[in-house]
Protein backbone atom coordinates (compact mmCIF):
# COMPACT_ATOMS: atom_id res chain seq x y z
CA UNK A 1 0.00 0.00 0.00
CA UNK A 2 1.39 3.51 -0.98
CA UNK A 3 0.28 6.26 1.48
CA UNK A 4 0.57 9.65 -0.03
CA UNK A 5 -1.82 11.80 2.56
CA UNK A 6 -4.40 12.27 -0.50
CA UNK A 7 -6.76 13.10 2.43
CA UNK A 8 -5.17 15.96 3.24
CA UNK A 9 -4.97 17.66 0.08
CA UNK A 10 -8.51 17.16 -1.13
CA UNK A 11 -10.39 20.57 -1.28
CA UNK A 12 -12.42 21.67 1.46
CA UNK A 13 -15.13 21.69 -1.57
CA UNK A 14 -14.32 17.95 -2.47
CA UNK A 15 -14.44 17.07 1.06
CA UNK A 16 -17.99 18.67 1.21
CA UNK A 17 -19.75 16.80 -1.18
CA UNK A 18 -18.21 13.49 0.61
CA UNK A 19 -19.70 15.02 3.57
CA UNK A 20 -23.03 15.19 1.76
CA UNK A 21 -23.24 11.91 -0.23
CA UNK A 22 -22.69 10.34 3.62
CA UNK A 23 -25.14 11.79 5.23
CA UNK A 24 -28.06 12.09 2.55
CA UNK A 25 -30.29 9.06 3.62
CA UNK A 26 -30.94 10.52 7.32
CA UNK A 27 -31.74 14.20 6.28
CA UNK A 28 -34.13 13.59 3.69
CA UNK A 29 -36.71 13.38 6.94
CA UNK A 30 -35.14 16.16 8.50
CA UNK A 31 -32.96 19.43 7.25
CA UNK A 32 -31.19 19.79 9.70
CA UNK A 33 -31.60 17.34 12.31
CA UNK A 34 -29.82 17.99 16.20
CA UNK A 35 -26.77 15.82 16.87
CA UNK A 36 -26.86 13.39 19.91
CA UNK A 37 -24.21 11.58 20.19
CA UNK A 38 -20.63 11.00 18.65
CA UNK A 39 -18.51 7.96 17.83
CA UNK A 40 -15.10 7.11 16.35
CA UNK A 41 -15.23 3.21 13.92
CA UNK A 42 -11.93 1.84 13.07
CA UNK A 43 -9.36 2.88 16.14
CA UNK A 44 -7.27 0.06 17.40
CA UNK A 45 -4.56 1.99 18.76
CA UNK A 46 -5.56 5.68 19.05
CA UNK A 47 -8.25 6.13 21.93
CA UNK A 48 -11.36 7.26 21.08
CA UNK A 49 -11.36 10.12 23.60
CA UNK A 50 -7.87 11.55 22.19
CA UNK A 51 -9.52 11.38 18.71
CA UNK A 52 -12.88 13.20 19.91
CA UNK A 53 -10.92 15.48 22.07
CA UNK A 54 -10.42 17.30 18.81
CA UNK A 55 -13.52 18.09 17.69
CA UNK A 56 -14.98 21.27 18.79
CA UNK A 57 -16.69 22.77 16.23
CA UNK A 58 -19.44 20.68 15.79
CA UNK A 59 -21.81 20.09 19.38
CA UNK A 60 -24.26 17.51 21.24
CA UNK A 61 -27.56 19.46 21.24
CA UNK A 62 -26.84 21.79 18.38
CA UNK A 63 -28.62 21.22 14.70
CA UNK A 64 -25.64 19.69 12.22
CA UNK A 65 -23.69 21.76 10.02
CA UNK A 66 -21.48 20.22 7.51
CA UNK A 67 -18.85 23.09 7.36
CA UNK A 68 -18.24 22.46 11.23
CA UNK A 69 -18.14 18.94 10.39
CA UNK A 70 -15.58 19.48 7.43
CA UNK A 71 -13.80 21.75 10.66
CA UNK A 72 -13.76 18.16 12.98
CA UNK A 73 -12.86 15.98 10.54
CA UNK A 74 -9.89 18.38 9.24
CA UNK A 75 -8.64 18.60 12.92
CA UNK A 76 -8.87 14.63 13.35
CA UNK A 77 -6.51 14.63 10.21
CA UNK A 78 -4.03 16.77 11.58
CA UNK A 79 -3.78 14.29 14.64
CA UNK A 80 -1.08 12.36 12.27
CA UNK A 81 -2.43 8.96 12.95
CA UNK A 82 -4.57 8.27 10.23
CA UNK A 83 -4.76 7.86 6.72
CA UNK A 84 -7.97 9.08 5.85
CA UNK A 85 -11.18 10.09 7.90
CA UNK A 86 -15.05 9.98 6.82
CA UNK A 87 -18.39 10.41 8.73
CA UNK A 88 -21.57 8.42 8.65
CA UNK A 89 -25.05 8.69 9.92
CA UNK A 90 -27.26 7.34 12.44
CA UNK A 91 -31.08 7.58 13.04
CA UNK A 92 -31.54 8.45 16.67
CA UNK A 93 -34.84 9.34 17.83
CA UNK A 94 -35.47 12.62 16.10
CA UNK A 95 -32.20 13.16 15.58
CA UNK A 96 -28.96 11.37 14.46
CA UNK A 97 -25.18 10.03 15.51
CA UNK A 98 -22.05 10.68 13.88
CA UNK A 99 -19.68 8.35 13.11
CA UNK A 100 -15.90 9.38 12.65
CA UNK A 101 -14.99 6.87 10.60
CA UNK A 102 -11.07 6.74 10.79
CA UNK A 103 -8.23 4.58 8.88
CA UNK A 104 -4.76 4.21 11.20
CA UNK A 105 -1.24 4.48 9.91
CA UNK A 106 0.91 1.56 10.01
CA UNK A 107 3.40 1.01 13.08
CA UNK A 108 6.30 3.20 12.26
CA UNK A 109 9.21 0.95 11.32
CA UNK A 110 12.30 3.12 10.02
CA UNK A 111 12.81 6.29 7.48
CA UNK A 112 14.78 4.80 4.21
CA UNK A 113 16.39 8.33 2.97
CA UNK A 114 17.89 8.16 -0.56
CA UNK A 115 19.23 11.02 -3.22
CA UNK A 116 21.12 12.86 -1.46
CA UNK A 117 24.87 13.82 -2.47
CA UNK A 118 26.66 16.10 -0.06
CA UNK A 119 25.08 14.65 3.38
CA UNK A 120 25.16 10.65 4.68
CA UNK A 121 21.43 9.55 5.30
CA UNK A 122 22.58 8.63 8.70
CA UNK A 123 23.64 11.96 9.80
CA UNK A 124 19.91 12.95 9.21
CA UNK A 125 18.04 10.00 11.04
CA UNK A 126 18.77 11.95 14.76
CA UNK A 127 15.88 14.60 13.08
CA UNK A 128 12.88 11.23 13.23
CA UNK A 129 11.75 11.43 16.36
CA UNK A 130 8.99 8.55 16.49
CA UNK A 131 9.66 5.08 17.92
CA UNK A 132 9.81 2.20 16.46
CA UNK A 133 6.15 0.13 17.28
CA UNK A 134 4.05 3.29 17.17
CA UNK A 135 1.58 4.13 15.09
CA UNK A 136 2.75 6.23 12.25
CA UNK A 137 2.17 10.10 12.34
CA UNK A 138 2.43 12.44 9.39
CA UNK A 139 2.13 15.78 11.50
CA UNK A 140 5.23 14.35 13.58
CA UNK A 141 7.19 12.99 10.15
CA UNK A 142 6.36 16.67 8.96
CA UNK A 143 7.71 18.55 11.62
CA UNK A 144 10.80 16.53 11.90
CA UNK A 145 11.31 16.86 8.20
CA UNK A 146 11.12 21.02 8.79
CA UNK A 147 13.79 20.32 10.91
CA UNK A 148 16.38 17.95 8.49
CA UNK A 149 15.27 20.45 6.58
CA UNK A 150 16.67 23.47 8.38
CA UNK A 151 19.84 21.68 9.66
CA UNK A 152 20.53 21.19 5.68
CA UNK A 153 20.25 25.21 4.97
CA UNK A 154 21.82 26.39 8.60
CA UNK A 155 24.65 23.39 9.05
CA UNK A 156 25.34 22.41 5.60
CA UNK A 157 24.17 25.41 3.18
CA UNK A 158 22.29 22.55 0.94
CA UNK A 159 18.38 23.77 -0.12
CA UNK A 160 16.53 20.14 0.88
CA UNK A 161 13.49 18.89 -0.51
CA UNK A 162 11.67 16.00 -0.95
CA UNK A 163 11.37 14.57 -4.54
CA UNK A 164 7.31 13.71 -4.71
CA UNK A 165 4.76 15.68 -2.80
CA UNK A 166 2.92 13.19 0.32
CA UNK A 167 4.89 10.11 2.20
CA UNK A 168 5.17 7.11 0.80
CA UNK A 169 4.62 4.42 3.27
CA UNK A 170 5.54 0.38 3.04
CA UNK A 171 2.53 -1.34 4.77
CA UNK A 172 5.56 -2.92 6.84
CA UNK A 173 6.05 1.00 8.45
CA UNK A 174 8.70 1.77 6.17
CA UNK A 175 8.97 5.57 5.03
CA UNK A 176 10.65 5.85 1.88
CA UNK A 177 11.91 9.66 1.51
CA UNK A 178 13.47 10.32 -1.56
CA UNK A 179 15.39 13.92 -1.07
CA UNK A 180 16.86 16.59 -3.98
CA UNK A 181 19.32 19.00 -3.33
CA UNK A 182 17.98 21.75 -4.99
CA UNK A 183 20.26 23.14 -7.67
CA UNK A 184 20.93 27.05 -9.56
CA UNK A 185 18.75 27.63 -11.91
CA UNK A 186 19.13 30.56 -14.27
CA UNK A 187 21.47 33.54 -12.85
CA UNK A 188 19.89 37.08 -13.13
CA UNK A 189 21.10 40.24 -12.52
CA UNK A 190 19.11 43.62 -12.25
CA UNK A 191 20.25 46.90 -11.48
CA UNK A 192 23.31 47.52 -13.11
CA UNK A 193 23.25 50.92 -15.06
CA UNK A 194 27.08 51.36 -15.54
CA UNK A 195 29.08 48.57 -14.47
CA UNK A 196 29.14 46.03 -17.07
CA UNK A 197 27.58 42.75 -16.57
CA UNK A 198 30.90 40.82 -16.94
CA UNK A 199 32.10 42.57 -14.04
CA UNK A 200 29.74 40.42 -11.85
CA UNK A 201 29.65 37.23 -13.58
CA UNK A 202 33.55 36.68 -13.77
CA UNK A 203 33.40 37.09 -10.05
CA UNK A 204 30.80 34.53 -9.44
CA UNK A 205 32.04 30.63 -9.60
CA UNK A 206 28.55 29.38 -9.34
CA UNK A 207 27.24 27.87 -12.70
CA UNK A 208 23.42 26.77 -13.69
CA UNK A 209 22.80 22.82 -12.96
CA UNK A 210 25.28 23.25 -9.25
CA UNK A 211 24.26 22.29 -6.34
CA UNK A 212 22.76 25.39 -3.67
CA UNK A 213 25.27 25.76 -1.50
CA UNK A 214 23.71 28.41 0.69
CA UNK A 215 27.37 29.04 2.87
CA UNK A 216 29.25 29.22 -0.73
CA UNK A 217 26.78 32.19 -1.78
CA UNK A 218 27.66 33.68 1.07
CA UNK A 219 31.24 33.66 -0.04
CA UNK A 220 29.98 34.83 -3.66
CA UNK A 221 28.34 37.90 -2.00
CA UNK A 222 31.32 38.39 -0.02
CA UNK A 223 33.39 38.82 -3.13
CA UNK A 224 31.38 40.96 -4.44
CA UNK A 225 31.21 43.58 -1.77
CA UNK A 226 34.60 43.34 -1.81
CA UNK A 227 34.77 45.29 -5.55
CA UNK A 228 33.17 48.46 -3.60
CA UNK A 229 31.28 49.45 -5.92
CA UNK A 230 28.29 49.15 -4.63
CA UNK A 231 25.99 50.25 -2.44
CA UNK A 232 23.66 47.25 -2.00
CA UNK A 233 23.26 43.84 -3.16
CA UNK A 234 20.31 41.75 -2.72
CA UNK A 235 20.92 37.95 -3.57
CA UNK A 236 17.15 36.14 -3.43
CA UNK A 237 16.04 32.92 -4.98
CA UNK A 238 12.58 32.84 -6.91
CA UNK A 239 11.06 29.41 -8.60
CA UNK A 240 12.74 28.13 -11.51
CA UNK A 241 10.51 26.38 -14.12
CA UNK A 242 12.21 22.69 -13.16
CA UNK A 243 11.06 22.15 -10.32
CA UNK A 244 14.38 20.74 -8.71
CA UNK A 245 15.71 24.42 -9.90
CA UNK A 246 16.02 27.81 -8.19
CA UNK A 247 16.91 30.68 -10.38
CA UNK A 248 19.09 33.23 -8.62
CA UNK A 249 18.45 36.65 -9.01
CA UNK A 250 21.26 39.58 -7.75
CA UNK A 251 19.96 43.14 -7.24
CA UNK A 252 22.02 45.56 -7.77
CA UNK A 253 22.43 49.38 -6.15
CA UNK A 254 25.03 50.71 -7.94
CA UNK A 255 27.59 53.60 -5.25
CA UNK A 256 27.33 56.89 -6.11
CA UNK A 257 30.85 57.61 -5.59
CA UNK A 258 32.93 55.14 -7.65
CA UNK A 259 34.31 59.00 -9.62
CA UNK A 260 35.39 62.31 -8.61
CA UNK A 261 36.89 65.44 -9.15
CA UNK A 262 38.01 67.54 -6.64
CA UNK A 263 39.97 70.88 -6.43
CA UNK A 264 41.04 73.10 -3.35
CA UNK A 265 42.96 76.01 -2.19
CA UNK A 266 44.27 76.70 0.80
CA UNK A 267 46.20 79.99 2.54
CA UNK A 268 47.56 80.55 5.67
CA UNK A 269 47.00 84.34 6.79
CA UNK A 270 49.62 84.45 9.43
CA UNK A 271 52.53 82.53 7.03
CA UNK A 272 50.60 83.65 3.99
CA UNK A 273 51.52 80.44 2.44
CA UNK A 274 49.35 78.95 -0.18
CA UNK A 275 48.63 75.16 -0.75
CA UNK A 276 46.08 73.42 -2.95
CA UNK A 277 45.08 70.00 -4.78
CA UNK A 278 43.35 68.90 -7.22
CA UNK A 279 42.27 65.07 -7.44
CA UNK A 280 40.30 63.13 -9.81
CA UNK A 281 39.25 59.66 -9.11
CA UNK A 282 37.42 56.69 -11.13
CA UNK A 283 36.91 53.64 -9.68
CA UNK A 284 34.55 51.97 -12.39
CA UNK A 285 36.25 52.68 -15.48
CA UNK A 286 33.60 52.67 -18.40
CA UNK A 287 31.85 50.32 -16.41
CA UNK A 288 34.31 47.65 -16.07
CA UNK A 289 35.85 47.00 -13.06
CA UNK A 290 39.35 49.39 -13.93
CA UNK A 291 40.38 52.09 -11.60
CA UNK A 292 42.16 55.35 -12.05
CA UNK A 293 43.41 58.17 -10.06
CA UNK A 294 45.69 61.30 -10.85
CA UNK A 295 46.82 63.67 -7.89
CA UNK A 296 48.19 66.69 -7.59
CA UNK A 297 48.89 68.47 -4.89
CA UNK A 298 51.38 71.39 -3.83
CA UNK A 299 52.07 73.48 -0.70
CA UNK A 300 55.08 75.21 0.87
CA UNK A 301 57.47 72.85 1.82
CA UNK A 302 55.70 69.76 -1.50
CA UNK A 303 54.85 69.51 -4.55
CA UNK A 304 53.38 65.95 -5.78
CA UNK A 305 51.96 64.56 -8.68
CA UNK A 306 50.69 60.79 -8.86
CA UNK A 307 49.14 58.88 -11.52
CA UNK A 308 47.74 55.55 -10.93
CA UNK A 309 46.08 52.90 -12.64
CA UNK A 310 44.77 49.26 -11.91
CA UNK A 311 43.16 46.09 -13.91
CA UNK A 312 41.47 43.72 -12.05
CA UNK A 313 40.87 41.13 -14.42
CA UNK A 314 44.05 41.42 -16.99
CA UNK A 315 42.92 37.63 -18.08
CA UNK A 316 40.17 35.28 -17.66
CA UNK A 317 43.03 33.18 -14.45
CA UNK A 318 42.18 36.70 -12.55
CA UNK A 319 45.59 38.37 -13.06
CA UNK A 320 46.11 41.64 -12.16
CA UNK A 321 47.67 44.58 -13.08
CA UNK A 322 48.56 47.81 -11.79
CA UNK A 323 50.81 50.85 -12.36
CA UNK A 324 51.96 53.79 -11.06
CA UNK A 325 54.34 57.15 -12.00
CA UNK A 326 54.86 59.62 -9.49
CA UNK A 327 57.24 62.84 -8.51
CA UNK A 328 57.47 64.51 -5.66
CA UNK A 329 59.53 67.98 -4.40
CA UNK A 330 59.85 67.89 -0.73
CA UNK A 331 61.08 69.35 2.19
CA UNK A 332 61.78 67.19 4.84
CA UNK A 333 64.11 66.53 7.99
CA UNK A 334 66.84 63.41 7.73
CA UNK A 335 69.54 62.80 9.95
CA UNK A 336 71.73 61.65 7.19
CA UNK A 337 73.24 59.12 9.17
CA UNK A 338 73.08 56.89 5.99
CA UNK A 339 75.54 59.12 4.29
CA UNK A 340 77.95 60.09 6.79
CA UNK A 341 80.94 57.71 8.08
CA UNK A 342 80.68 58.68 11.54
CA UNK A 343 78.37 60.16 14.09
CA UNK A 344 78.36 63.73 13.28
CA UNK A 345 75.09 63.20 11.45
CA UNK A 346 72.82 62.30 14.38
CA UNK A 347 70.72 65.75 14.18
CA UNK A 348 68.24 66.46 11.56
CA UNK A 349 68.96 68.77 8.66
CA UNK A 350 66.48 70.09 5.55
CA UNK A 351 66.85 68.79 2.91
CA UNK A 352 65.54 69.38 -1.04
CA UNK A 353 64.61 66.03 -1.87
CA UNK A 354 63.62 65.55 -5.39
CA UNK A 355 61.76 61.66 -5.81
CA UNK A 356 60.56 60.48 -9.06
CA UNK A 357 59.52 56.84 -9.51
CA UNK A 358 57.57 54.24 -11.52
CA UNK A 359 55.62 50.51 -9.78
CA UNK A 360 54.37 48.06 -11.70
CA UNK A 361 52.58 44.84 -9.94
CA UNK A 362 51.07 41.56 -11.05
CA UNK A 363 48.91 39.85 -9.15
CA UNK A 364 47.39 36.25 -9.79
CA UNK A 365 44.78 34.22 -7.09
CA UNK A 366 45.66 31.06 -6.49
CA UNK A 367 43.26 29.73 -4.24
CA UNK A 368 39.85 31.35 -3.10
CA UNK A 369 40.10 35.33 -1.80
CA UNK A 370 44.18 34.54 -1.25
CA UNK A 371 46.07 36.61 -4.03
CA UNK A 372 49.96 36.60 -4.76
CA UNK A 373 51.20 39.61 -5.74
CA UNK A 374 55.07 40.54 -7.00
CA UNK A 375 55.77 44.84 -7.14
CA UNK A 376 58.58 46.51 -8.89
CA UNK A 377 59.54 50.01 -7.87
CA UNK A 378 61.95 52.34 -9.24
CA UNK A 379 62.86 55.14 -8.01
CA UNK A 380 64.92 57.96 -8.40
CA UNK A 381 66.15 60.24 -5.94
CA UNK A 382 67.92 63.25 -6.20
CA UNK A 383 68.98 65.48 -2.97
CA UNK A 384 69.28 69.03 -4.31
CA UNK A 385 70.52 70.73 -0.80
CA UNK A 386 71.15 70.33 2.20
CA UNK A 387 70.49 72.84 5.37
CA UNK A 388 72.74 72.09 8.62
CA UNK A 389 72.67 75.45 9.79
CA UNK A 390 75.74 77.07 8.44
CA UNK A 391 74.71 77.08 4.68
CA UNK A 392 77.51 74.63 3.43
CA UNK A 393 77.06 71.53 1.57
CA UNK A 394 78.63 68.19 2.28
CA UNK A 395 81.78 67.19 -0.21
CA UNK A 396 80.26 64.10 -1.81
CA UNK A 397 83.63 62.17 -1.74
CA UNK A 398 83.52 62.58 1.82
CA UNK A 399 79.82 60.59 1.77
CA UNK A 400 79.17 56.75 2.05
CA UNK A 401 76.80 57.35 -1.10
CA UNK A 402 75.90 59.56 -3.88
CA UNK A 403 73.38 62.42 -3.08
CA UNK A 404 71.65 61.30 -6.43
CA UNK A 405 70.59 58.13 -6.55
CA UNK A 406 68.24 54.81 -7.83
CA UNK A 407 66.10 53.02 -4.66
CA UNK A 408 64.87 50.41 -6.54
CA UNK A 409 63.23 47.40 -5.13
CA UNK A 410 60.91 43.88 -5.48
CA UNK A 411 58.40 43.09 -3.22
CA UNK A 412 56.24 40.06 -2.97
CA UNK A 413 53.25 39.37 -0.90
CA UNK A 414 50.35 37.15 0.06
CA UNK A 415 47.12 38.38 0.29
CA UNK A 416 43.67 36.57 1.80
CA UNK A 417 41.01 38.68 1.93
CA UNK A 418 37.58 37.88 2.92
CA UNK A 419 36.50 41.43 3.57
CA UNK A 420 32.31 42.15 4.07
CA UNK A 421 31.22 45.25 2.92
CA UNK A 422 27.94 46.91 3.75
CA UNK A 423 28.08 49.16 1.11
CA UNK A 424 31.37 50.89 -1.04
CA UNK A 425 32.83 52.50 2.05
CA UNK A 426 31.18 50.63 5.49
CA UNK A 427 33.24 47.47 6.40
CA UNK A 428 30.66 45.28 8.18
CA UNK A 429 32.57 41.80 9.11
CA UNK A 430 35.05 39.45 8.39
CA UNK A 431 39.25 39.54 7.86
CA UNK A 432 42.37 40.54 6.16
CA UNK A 433 45.58 39.04 6.19
CA UNK A 434 48.80 40.37 4.72
CA UNK A 435 52.26 39.17 4.40
CA UNK A 436 54.99 41.04 2.33
CA UNK A 437 58.56 40.85 1.98
CA UNK A 438 60.75 43.57 0.31
CA UNK A 439 64.41 43.41 -1.41
CA UNK A 440 66.20 46.23 -2.60
CA UNK A 441 69.86 46.65 -3.61
CA UNK A 442 72.84 45.99 -6.77
CA UNK A 443 70.62 42.92 -7.90
CA UNK A 444 67.93 45.33 -8.80
CA UNK A 445 70.36 48.24 -9.60
CA UNK A 446 69.74 50.74 -6.67
CA UNK A 447 72.06 52.07 -4.57
CA UNK A 448 70.84 50.75 -0.91
CA UNK A 449 70.92 47.28 -0.15
CA UNK A 450 67.73 46.27 2.70
CA UNK A 451 65.26 44.01 2.99
CA UNK A 452 61.40 44.79 4.45
CA UNK A 453 58.92 42.54 6.05
CA UNK A 454 55.89 43.12 6.76
CA UNK A 455 53.04 41.45 8.28
CA UNK A 456 49.28 42.47 9.12
CA UNK A 457 45.95 41.36 9.97
CA UNK A 458 42.76 43.29 9.82
CA UNK A 459 40.04 42.11 11.87
CA UNK A 460 36.04 43.18 11.67
CA UNK A 461 32.74 41.71 13.57
CA UNK A 462 29.11 43.74 13.59
CA UNK A 463 28.30 43.96 17.53
CA UNK A 464 25.49 45.43 17.33
CA UNK A 465 23.05 46.83 14.33
CA UNK A 466 25.50 49.92 13.17
CA UNK A 467 27.91 48.92 15.39
CA UNK A 468 31.43 47.16 14.06
CA UNK A 469 34.21 46.40 16.22
CA UNK A 470 37.37 47.13 14.29
CA UNK A 471 41.22 45.54 14.76
CA UNK A 472 44.35 46.16 13.21
CA UNK A 473 48.12 44.69 14.06
CA UNK A 474 50.60 45.18 12.26
CA UNK A 475 54.38 44.48 12.17
CA UNK A 476 57.32 45.38 10.54
CA UNK A 477 61.21 44.50 10.56
CA UNK A 478 64.15 46.53 8.43
CA UNK A 479 66.91 45.85 7.98
CA UNK A 480 70.07 46.76 6.05
CA UNK A 481 71.04 49.87 5.03
CA UNK A 482 68.77 52.13 3.39
CA UNK A 483 68.07 55.87 3.15
CA UNK A 484 67.42 57.03 6.40
CA UNK A 485 64.27 58.72 6.08
CA UNK A 486 62.73 55.86 5.03
CA UNK A 487 63.28 54.48 8.27
CA UNK A 488 59.88 53.31 9.95
CA UNK A 489 57.80 55.47 12.18
CA UNK A 490 54.83 54.69 13.81
CA UNK A 491 53.49 57.88 14.78
CA UNK A 492 51.01 60.12 12.43
CA UNK A 493 47.54 60.24 10.53
CA UNK A 494 47.90 56.18 10.34
CA UNK A 495 49.57 55.14 12.76
CA UNK A 496 49.50 56.43 16.29
CA UNK A 497 47.29 59.33 15.92
CA UNK A 498 48.01 60.87 19.31
CA UNK A 499 51.96 61.65 17.79
CA UNK A 500 52.53 64.47 15.11
CA UNK A 501 53.89 63.46 11.39
CA UNK A 502 56.42 65.10 11.82
CA UNK A 503 59.31 62.44 13.58
CA UNK A 504 61.22 64.96 14.47
CA UNK A 505 59.16 67.35 15.79
CA UNK A 506 60.29 66.78 19.49
CA UNK A 507 62.20 63.76 21.25
CA UNK A 508 58.73 61.90 22.07
CA UNK A 509 58.55 61.78 18.13
CA UNK A 510 61.88 60.69 17.81
CA UNK A 511 61.62 57.46 19.77
CA UNK A 512 59.01 56.48 17.55
CA UNK A 513 61.85 55.91 14.58
CA UNK A 514 63.26 52.80 14.44
CA UNK A 515 63.69 49.88 11.70
CA UNK A 516 61.74 47.21 14.35
CA UNK A 517 57.72 48.23 14.81
CA UNK A 518 54.37 46.70 16.63
CA UNK A 519 51.02 48.65 15.83
CA UNK A 520 47.97 47.89 17.37
CA UNK A 521 44.23 50.02 16.23
CA UNK A 522 41.38 49.41 17.51
CA UNK A 523 38.24 51.35 16.85
CA UNK A 524 34.33 50.96 17.77
CA UNK A 525 32.59 52.48 14.56
CA UNK A 526 28.91 53.31 14.56
CA UNK A 527 26.61 54.29 11.90
CA UNK A 528 23.84 56.68 12.40
CA UNK A 529 20.60 54.61 11.55
CA UNK A 530 18.80 57.73 10.29
CA UNK A 531 21.74 58.59 8.18
CA UNK A 532 24.16 56.25 6.74
CA UNK A 533 26.46 59.07 5.58
CA UNK A 534 27.80 59.49 9.19
CA UNK A 535 29.59 57.71 11.71
CA UNK A 536 31.27 58.08 15.22
CA UNK A 537 34.49 56.37 16.14
CA UNK A 538 36.40 55.69 19.71
CA UNK A 539 39.75 54.47 18.77
CA UNK A 540 42.88 53.40 20.60
CA UNK A 541 45.99 53.46 19.10
CA UNK A 542 49.18 51.42 20.72
CA UNK A 543 52.55 50.80 19.49
CA UNK A 544 56.57 50.04 20.32
CA UNK A 545 59.13 50.98 18.31
CA UNK A 546 63.15 48.08 18.81
CA UNK A 547 63.16 48.32 22.36
CA UNK A 548 61.85 52.41 23.33
CA UNK A 549 58.89 52.33 25.81
CA UNK A 550 55.72 51.77 24.61
CA UNK A 551 53.30 54.35 23.29
CA UNK A 552 49.93 55.02 22.74
CA UNK A 553 46.95 57.33 22.17
CA UNK A 554 43.24 57.45 22.33
CA UNK A 555 40.49 59.49 21.01
CA UNK A 556 36.96 59.69 18.58
CA UNK A 557 36.07 60.62 15.33
CA UNK A 558 33.65 61.40 12.78
CA UNK A 559 33.26 60.31 8.96
CA UNK A 560 31.36 61.82 6.77
CA UNK A 561 30.35 60.33 3.37
CA UNK A 562 29.82 62.55 0.79
CA UNK A 563 28.28 61.61 -3.05
CA UNK A 564 31.54 61.79 -5.84
CA UNK A 565 33.73 62.43 -3.03
CA UNK A 566 34.48 59.59 -0.69
CA UNK A 567 34.36 59.62 2.80
CA UNK A 568 35.89 62.44 4.74
CA UNK A 569 37.87 61.51 8.24
CA UNK A 570 38.13 63.89 11.63
CA UNK A 571 40.17 62.44 14.53
CA UNK A 572 40.77 63.90 17.50
CA UNK A 573 43.62 62.59 19.53
CA UNK A 574 44.90 62.80 23.03
CA UNK A 575 47.85 60.14 24.62
CA UNK A 576 50.80 62.03 23.15
CA UNK A 577 52.56 65.25 23.19
CA UNK A 578 50.13 67.17 22.87
CA UNK A 579 46.38 66.74 21.81
CA UNK A 580 46.29 66.05 17.74
CA UNK A 581 43.37 66.71 15.68
CA UNK A 582 43.67 65.50 12.02
CA UNK A 583 41.83 65.38 8.80
CA UNK A 584 42.03 62.54 5.77
CA UNK A 585 39.96 60.72 3.75
CA UNK A 586 38.74 57.26 4.01
CA UNK A 587 39.05 55.04 7.17
CA UNK A 588 42.36 54.63 8.79
CA UNK A 589 42.44 50.99 8.13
Amino acid sequence: MKFLGRFQKITPFLLAIMLVMAIVPPLTAQENPEVYMFDVVGNERIPTTEILGVVSKTRIGEPFDPKKIQQDMRAIMDLGFFSDVQVTTEKMMDGIKLNFVVIENPLFKEVKITGLTKVEPDELQQFFSQKKGDVFNITTFGKDLLKLKNYCREKKGLFVESKTPGVDLTPDGTVRLELIELKYGKLIILGLVKTDEKVVRRELTIKEGDIIDYNKLIEEYGKLTRLRLFDGIEPRFEKSLDPEKMDLVIEFKEAEGTGSFEVGISYGEQTGNMGGFLRFTQANLMGLGQSISFDLSFEEDSNNVRFSFYEPWLDDKHTSFGLSLWNSELEIDSTMKSWYQDDSGAEPRELDLDRTGLSLSLGRQFWENTTARIKLNFEENKIISINDGDGEQPDENNLKHPLEFWDNSAELALIHNKLVYADSLFISGGYYLYGGYTVAGDILGGEFDYNKYTLEGKWFKTLLPNLVWGNRIQGNYLTGDYPDYDSLYLGGINKIRGYDGNRFKDEENRDLIGDQTLLFNTELRYRFPFNDKFEAVVFYDAGQVNNNHPADSYGFGIRFSIPFLGMLRFDQAWGGPEPQFMFSLGEMF
